[in-house]
């Protein structure tokens, strides 16, 4: 079984998101602080917050 991770980092507003997910966890961080996102739709929500 292939193990896929994304990572990424983007502005918004002029914050920092970094974004990791795979083997199994998937979190955001935001200027230093550190969000669980479970899904893609949490991770949508929390970048809908941040515009």
């Amino acid at each position: 079984m292939k193990h896929i991770t994304m990572h990424g980092t983007l502005t918004v507003n002029g914050r920092t998101v970094i974004i990791h997910m795979g083997d199994q966890e998937a979190t955001a961080t935001v200027d230093g602080t550190l969000f669980n996102v479970c899904s893609l739709w949490q991770l949508y929500q929390l970048l809908r917050l941040l515009v």
